[in-house]
């Protein structure tokens, strides 16, 4: 078994078959090689494209993009252990990964070994998929898709996103992410009352007929009067009338309300994936 470091064109050349294996569990790997090679969110040269090969054939799969500890697929542990060995030594050493369970427990006890750090749990997240969307009925307002004069509420609400639920991890380059979607139109919805936006969701360009929601967000001033489930509703049914299969949503398992929210718009749990950090003994 062998891990190859990988520029971006051959990582999705090689690797694209094996994830399209399970478009929903691999729906971010998928869409941060797709936005790369399509230009949307360009290169940083920190990246790095991890392909697992086993007697020729592709069997794991991972992409590093840093300051983001590496994403792992759905992969073996022997996949995982390969994997934790191979970033094991490489510079300079990583303080997370994510990834499905159990792929992503198996490589942060084999890394912390290998690399003399220790493995704490972090995140825990559920990962959810939809065929079939039932939109919610009775909330005030309405959905309209985001344009350049949103811009800034969107950057100022992807921060107090992050700050709320992530508030040790590194820092994301939401303008980044935001300013490869707006050209596109219907990627970013705002839920409005009275002219007001309320609320938030982001769809994901298709890729293997999946689109991931992300991006949810209503300021608390607003919680609690089904805003953000109308605007979910609403930006998961557009993405399946406009030619996707499925959509998918990560659910933070701490928190019972989004995850009860999103079952009853019809998502239903997939599979559990993880963070986990590393820190020095």
């Amino acid at each position: 078994m062998q891990c190859l470091t990988e520029d971006l064109a051959t990582f999705a050349a090689e690797a694209d078959a094996w994830l399209r294996r399970e478009p929903v569990l691999h729906n971010v790997l998928l869409t941060l090689v797709a936005d790369r090679l399509s230009g949307d969110l360009p290169l940083s040269g920190g990246e790095r494209f991890v392909r697992v090969v086993d007697g020729g054939a592709t069997v794991g799969a991972s992409v590093h993009t840093p300051p983001r500890g590496p994403l792992l697929g759905a992969v073996s542990p022997a996949v995982a252990w390969a994997l934790a060995e191979h970033f094991a030594r490489a510079v300079p050493p990583l303080v997370e990964v994510h990834g499905p369970v159990p792929a992503v427990a198996e490589f942060a006890e084999r890394y912390a070994e290998r690399a003399g750090r220790v493995a704490v749990p972090g995140t825990a997240q559920r990962i959810f998929r939809l065929d079939a969307v039932r939109p919610p009925v009775g909330v005030a307002g309405r959905a309209r898709p985001a344009t350049g004069a949103d811009r800034d509420l969107l950057i100022a609400w992807a921060a107090a996103y992050a700050a709320e639920t992530m508030p040790d991890g590194p820092s994301v380059d939401a303008a980044g992410q935001i300013d490869a979607r707006l050209p596109h139109g219907g990627l970013l919805w705002l839920w409005e009352r009275a002219g007001t936006p309320v609320s938030t969701a982001w769809l994901s360009r298709p890729v293997a007929g999946v689109v991931r929601i992300s991006g949810v967000y209503t300021p608390p001033a607003w919680r609690g009067r089904g805003y953000a489930s109308g605007c979910v509703a609403h930006a998961t049914r557009h993405a399946l009338n406009t030619g996707a299969a499925a959509c998918t949503l990560y659910t933070d398992l701490t928190n019972p309300t989004s995850n009860r929210i999103y079952q009853s718009l019809g998502y239903r749990p997939l599979s559990d994936a993880a963070q986990w950090r590393f820190a020095v003994p």
